[in-house]
């Protein structure tokens, strides 16, 4: 299933994700509310060029404590993706493929608010699942485009969740460089998939 999407050739790095998984704390009101909305300013007022699209690539596997029914019907559920997903302002299940949603995050001093959409385009319940989703960032004027793809295989300590992502983006967020944002969203899905952790195995 994971064919779908090629493999990037590091695996993560534990120590980045330190820096990364905890949300900014914003203000909206003092000095700093008005550096990041006159940096944001800056990122839109340079995203209008003809701009190469960028792609990012995120893989891992997390063990946890669960069968793969119970883990399957942990993440079809919105509720839980809104409480899972770093920065999210609300998930909600259109039907049984489809999802919207709201994130909110800073990056750097830039706050990016996407509105999206995604869709799961295959699924083999509860073995793995295909997905393609689609953002936009109307702060920075930036587009982003995912490919992912899920699989849970059930063993006698629990069940490995295995992920693998990829990212492409156009836009004024390209002006905050490439290693700044794989920092930033590889730490968020690495917290994601913590905090699916967290709750099934607090359940």
């Amino acid at each position: 299933m994971t064919d779908n999407i090629d493999q990037p050739e590091t695996e993560v790095s534990s120590a980045q994700t330190g820096e990364v998984n905890e949300r900014p704390e914003t203000s909206d009101t003092g000095d700093e509310s008005a550096t990041a909305e006159t940096s944001a300013s800056e990122v839109a007022s340079e995203s209008d060029f003809d701009e190469e699209e960028a792609r990012l690539e995120f893989s891992d596997t997390v063990t946890i404590e669960t069968g793969k029914d119970d883990l399957w019907a942990f993440i079809s559920r919105a509720e839980n993706l809104a409480e899972c997903i770093p920065g999210a302002e609300s998930v909600e299940r259109l039907s049984e493929r489809q999802y919207t949603c709201e994130i909110t995050r800073g990056i750097s001093r830039v706050r990016v608010s996407l509105d999206g959409e995604f869709e799961l385009v295959e699924m083999n319940e509860p073995d793995w699942i295909v997905m393609e989703g689609n953002g936009f960032d109307s702060t920075t004027g930036s587009d982003f485009d995912v490919l992912a793809a899920m699989e849970m295989d059930e063993h006698d300590e629990g069940t490995n969740l295995s992920y693998s992502a990829e990212l492409y983006y156009t836009g004024g967020v390209a002006r905050l460089g490439a290693r700044l944002l794989s920092r930033v969203i590889e730490g968020d899905i690495e917290t994601y998939f913590q905090n699916i952790k967290d709750e099934v195995e607090a359940q």
